[in-house]
């Protein structure tokens, strides 16, 4: 759960510390990679350290990670350029792969379905709330009272007593595999995943490099088509091509991806919502989150409950509606609504993400054989990543659509401005007569960007129906 709730930390305290980070090292024009290079290595390591992990034991690979995450994080307290910084997060997100992933393969060979249940709610709660605690913890302590070096200082007493804890008291008994390694597979699955995921992150910039994501696209076809071939010679895949002749897998994996992709709408999008079309500061902006992680909380406490009344998919049918509810609340809110609807909104979506999330966790890996649970929670891992960094690119296309048609209809409003509409600071400077129009943009590109992510909660919903909730050992 402690893991969790570190790499959960660093995901958003280091926007807290990107400006100061900025100002220092002069790195502006690097700054996307320091959270790029982190997510592509987090998302695509995953299905990588659960392999090495079946064949050189889950607490050396879990501890092995965790010291790559400390010393990432000292790396990057101590970096004196732009290079060491992007070095130190790689290695960082490396880690988290471990951290964030291999718990939740480790409690599916541990725990039955009901208490696999409870401590899954348990961890997705620790880490929603640090990723909430993160820019508050990060902003308005460490990086103000102490230094940014600080927002990674602090990593390094926690993951050292850590990794000491797990290594003297967890034992998961298990055969280690002794089958030779599937480098071909894990290769090319690498490249080829961040390939498109660096491709949908390039197509929600404003100015579009067409040639470059061309090749981004050919590379990932060519390395995906690669990675099918080296898995069906592999001896040991690291992502059995079994998988996907499980339906009952499929469904479940494609309802996380849709489910990943309006969380990842909601809590990056509601914040700017409440600062650029409702006027709050920065520091309430970032509370609306507060009572969606609150909700969650309880959403999971419910969940076993709830199935033992209704069962497993009708528990997503009423998860999803739920969710469906919290989408149209949003998207009926006026444009001049009080900042009070959107902390309704956070916890109507907060209590159905956790009855979702969990019912959905335990569910995929009990779609498969015993054997599967690894690589099924890997693959899982990597789509939920793929889900919200995906949907997230499109919506940037459609929300600069938006923006671009703004001000073609007045040239008066420009692109930096309504990049300073969201800031309380910059509103000074904005001439007063154009606040008005600045905001109606912004709100109509929110509307637009709820109801395209309402959108695949429908979808979700009908994959449900589709979904024939088989057992692996059925």
């Amino acid at each position: 759960m402690l893991s969790n709730v570190m790499a959960g930390l660093e995901g958003s305290i280091v926007a807290t510390a990107l400006p100061a980070m900025m100002a220092e090292l002069h790195g502006i024009k690097l700054m996307s990679w320091v959270v790029t290079i982190y997510m592509l290595l987090m998302a695509v390591s995953s299905p990588i350290w659960t392999k090495l992990a079946e064949r050189f034991g889950y607490k050396q690979m879990f501890v092995l990670g965790t010291l790559l995450f400390t010393i990432g994080s000292l790396g990057e307290g101590l970096a004196i350029n732009m290079l060491m910084v992007i070095v130190a997060r790689a290695l960082m997100g490396l880690g988290a792969g471990v951290m964030i992933q291999l718990p939740f393969v480790i409690y599916g060979m541990m725990y039955q379905a009901d208490e696999r249940r409870r401590v899954i709610g348990n961890t997705v709660a620790a880490y929603s709330f640090s990723t909430i605690a993160g820019p508050i913890v990060g902003g308005g302590l460490i990086v103000t009272l102490l230094d940014w070096r600080w927002v990674f200082f602090i990593n390094i007493p926690i993951g050292i007593y850590m990794a000491f804890i797990v290594w003297k008291n967890f034992d998961l008994k298990t055969d280690h595999t002794k089958k030779s390694i599937d480098f071909a597979g894990s290769t090319s699955l690498s490249i080829a995943v961040i390939a498109i995921m660096l491709l949908f992150q390039m197509m929600g910039n404003a100015v579009i490099n067409l040639p470059l994501l061309l090749t981004l696209l050919v590379v990932s076809f060519l390395f995906f088509i690669g990675f099918y071939f080296a898995e069906k010679r592999a001896v040991d895949p690291i992502v059995p091509l079994e998988l996907f002749k499980n339906p009952s897998f499929i469904a479940k994996n494609i309802m996380f991806f849709m489910q990943y992709g309006f969380f990842g709408f909601y809590t990056n999008y509601l914040p700017t919502w409440g600062q650029g079309v409702m006027g709050a500061t920065a520091l309430v902006g970032g509370m609306v989150l507060i009572p969606s992680a609150i909700m969650l909380v309880i959403g999971t406490r419910n969940v076993n409950h709830l199935i033992q009344k209704v069962g497993e998919k009708k528990t997503i049918y009423i998860g999803f509606s739920i969710m469906v509810l919290g989408a149209i609340f949003l998207f009926s809110l006026p444009e001049h609504a009080s900042i009070v609807m959107l902390f309704v909104a956070t916890a109507i979506l907060g209590t159905a993400f956790g009855i979702v999330n969990i019912t959905l966790q335990v569910a995929v890996q009990e779609s498969v054989a015993k054997h599967l649970i690894g690589a099924a929670t890997a693959v899982n891992a990597l789509l939920r990543t793929m889900g919200t960094t995906l949907v997230l690119s499109g919506l940037s296309i459609a929300l600069n659509r938006t923006f671009t048609e703004a001000t073609a209809h007045n040239p008066k409003l420009t692109t930096t401005l309504l990049n300073q509409i969201s800031d309380a600071k910059a509103l000074k400077n904005i001439p007063v007569n154009l606040i008005a129009p600045l905001r109606h943009t912004l709100f109509n590109g929110m509307h637009l960007l709820a109801l395209i992510s309402g959108l695949l909660l429908f979808i979700a919903l009908f994959v449900n129906w589709l979904d024939p909730w088989k057992k692996g050992l059925e």
